[in-house]
């Protein structure tokens, strides 16, 4: 079975909702709204069978009010923001994090930082997220952080997993900025109708 580098959609309507206090965060900087520094990209579990499967998402982080945060969540967008910062990076994956962690002779765990459940909140929280449908192998190259190292075992799916990045990058540009005018959209219809 092919797997080709990537294939996937952005699926906008599965997003959660956002907040108002988050809204308007995200409505202080339009450009920022439409085209963030850089998303966090991490896997869902994968779901049975092959194919195209909903089993990553994207949040950008720039527009998620820290205050708001648990301290997991916090420390999560924190190490992502230095992440990209230092590589210049449009898409960090979790998997990046971790590995720089592993790297530097730490861990999640040894920081006191309960990765899952700061996923969790970011996944499923009052803050901008798309969810991404893709392959097997995008997923296993977003979500393993071994899927690249220095050694020669690993080095060959470097390439393939910055294809990946590319391509992910790629659809949301030109994606989001539809989502966001999407749920600026229903808050001000919201805000019309006196629903809330």
């Amino acid at each position: 079975m092919s797997h080709g580098p990537v294939i996937m959609e952005v699926n906008p309507g599965k997003a959660g909702n956002v907040s108002p206090d988050t809204l308007q965060v995200v409505l202080s900087g339009a450009e920022r709204l439409l085209a963030p520094a850089y998303w966090l990209v991490a896997g869902r579990e994968w779901p049975s069978g092959t194919g195209l499967r909903e089993a990553a998402w994207a949040a950008a982080p720039d527009l998620v009010p820290r205050d708001a945060l648990s301290n997991d969540a916090y420390q999560v967008l924190g190490c992502a923001h230095l992440y990209a910062g230092k590589h210049s990076a449009r898409i960090v994956f979790f998997s990046d994090l971790t590995r720089m962690l592993g790297n530097a002779g730490t861990s999640w765990a040894s920081l006191g930082v309960d990765w899952q459940a700061a996923l969790g909140e970011l996944q499923d929280g009052p803050y901008p997220a798309i969810f991404l449908t893709v392959t097997e192998r995008a997923h296993l190259l977003i979500c393993d952080p071994t899927s690249w190292s220095t050694g020669c075992a690993q080095e060959s799916t470097r390439p393939e997993r910055e294809l990946v990045r590319q391509a992910v990058a790629d659809k949301l540009t030109a994606d989001w900025p539809a989502y966001m005018g999407g749920v600026i959209e229903s808050r001000e219809l919201t805000a019309l109708v006196g629903v809330g």
